[in-house]
């Protein structure tokens, strides 16, 4: 096969691992649209069915209490009556009725709606800004609108729809001037989105998942293809040379997969070779040897394709990036505590001098995955029983972090590689712990998207200094 060829297979092969992933991609979301937007619409119809019933008996009666008095926006002689038994009844018209089943429905379900106008009767039936904006676009002839909004940090569906005036509507609003057919106001839904967005996510990350490992499998394929019809040619050719050429030609991002899910799919081939091969006479303690190796590769494994994802997701720019004032100690205290058993491990000690009055501006997911690379690399690079020292110092509108270890240290060759992709820094912890360099090329994208620095310093054998800035407020960044 000439080169050419391989290279053409390639990017086709490429192309349509892509292509499906997005059309997956687009399935899921169009999917979650529709399941968010047929849950709405049955609601809102239950509401309207409910409140066209009511409007066709031109409305109920019943006993007043407390919770259900006198409707004051109801002009009706009739609207209080005394039974013969001396029973208190009021008459409860459509609106009144979805008032009270919406204040029931926000105590008792994760829903609420809320009936609305342009011209309302009764003030708090006023439309907010969303709702306004959905009842001057049923003016201009659109039938419903739903929309993924955000209020204070949580996300909620909203859903509105157009209530039309009906025959029965005018005893209340013809004086309003409305007339049969038009539109006298709408009935918004709101939900939480959270739940959905997070299935959405989960599909999402399966089907990245998926395609990562079929896009994988395929390029190795093509890859033992591609030498085994071309192996009489290599062995002519200069095959070093060959193989450094085709090294700096290969795509960096590839270069990297390549290299680091070798040593942990290793692992799991012979683990679970031998593991079938001798299950009944392996010792107990074997067997857990075996088991602590095949965790240990999936950890290993699972890493790397969490820092793959996230690198990927922030190069298309699907990573979602939402800046906000964190306290500095709480996020390095809770990314810490999710590295405690590889410490622990280690017999290290962490020791954390943060002000607790320092706060940073920035993504808190962006943040926590820039502290938890560069505390994993202290850690793996620094011998069972020594230190790791974490801490902050403000200057100017900048707070600077230092995450300072007494491991190995970096050559100083390396140093100027350690942020650029497809520089070969791949080196083994102390306890031979696999490490890819692609972290601390996360933390460099990271640190850069939240306009900020990093940097290091280091000696071979005393220990290194990664230091990090971030802004400490939303108008330092402007």
């Amino acid at each position: 096969m000439k080169k050419s060829h391989f290279v053409w297979i390639l990017i086709v092969w490429t192309t349509i691992i892509t292509v499906s992933f997005i059309w997956n991609f687009y399935l899921v979301k169009s999917s979650n649209n529709e399941i968010v937007l047929n849950k709405s619409r049955a609601f809102f119809e239950q509401i309207v069915v409910t409140r066209t019933w009511n409007s066709e008996h031109g409305g109920v009666y019943v006993p007043v209490t407390e919770k259900t008095e006198s409707n004051p926006y109801l002009k009706d002689s009739l609207k209080d009556i005394i039974t013969i038994d001396g029973m208190h009844l009021t008459k409860v018209n459509p609106a009144f009725m979805t008032r009270q089943i919406a204040e029931e429905n926000k105590l008792e379900h994760d829903l609420q709606f809320h009936i609305t106008s342009l011209n309302p009767i009764r003030p708090a039936n006023t439309a907010d800004s969303w709702e306004t904006k959905s009842l001057k676009l049923f003016e201009s002839g659109i039938k419903e609108n739903m929309e993924l909004v955000v209020y204070n940090s949580t996300s909620l569906y909203r859903y509105m729809a157009p209530l039309i005036t009906e025959k029965s509507c005018l005893k209340c609003h013809a004086e309003q001037g409305y007339k049969y057919g038009d539109i006298r106001g709408g009935i918004s839904i709101s939900f939480a989105a959270m739940p959905f967005i997070n299935n959405v996510s989960k599909q999402i990350f399966t089907l990245g998942i998926f395609h990562f490992i079929l896009l994988i499998l395929g390029i190795i394929g093509l890859w033992v293809y591609y030498r085994m019809t071309n192996k009489y040619l290599l062995i002519i050719e200069n095959r070093n040379k060959e193989l450094t050429k085709a090294n700096s030609e290969r795509d960096k991002f590839f270069s990297i997969i390549a290299h680091d899910l070798r040593s942990p799919f290793s692992a799991f081939l012979g683990l679970t070779k031998i593991m079938h091969d001798e299950v009944f006479t392996l010792s107990k303690e074997e067997i857990q040897n075996f088991s602590k190796g095949l965790n240990d590769s999936a950890e290993n494994l699972y890493k790397l394709l969490e820092n793959l994802l996230a690198w990927s997701r922030l190069k298309r720019n699907a990573m979602e990036f939402n800046p906000e004032t964190l306290n500095l100690k709480e996020v390095v205290d809770l990314s810490s505590n999710m590295l405690k058993t590889p410490i622990e491990n280690k017999n290290q000690n962490v020791s954390i001098d943060i002000a607790e009055d320092i706060s940073v501006f920035a993504d808190r997911e962006m943040l926590n995955s820039i502290v938890r690379n560069l505390l994993s690399n202290a850690s793996k690079f620094t011998g069972k029983g020594n230190s790791i020292y974490i801490s902050a110092a403000k200057k100017e509108n900048q707070i600077t972090i230092c995450i300072k270890d007494t491991g190995i240290g970096i050559p100083e060759s390396m140093i100027d590689k350690l942020f650029v992709l497809g520089e070969n820094t791949s080196r083994y912890g102390t306890e031979d712990e696999p490490s890819s360099g692609l972290g601390l090329i996360l933390c460099k994208e990271f640190v850069d998207k939240n306009k900020g620095e990093i940097w290091v310093e280091s000696s071979v054998g005393i220990g290194s200094s990664f230091y990090f800035s971030l802004p400490r407020s939303n108008t330092s960044i402007n």
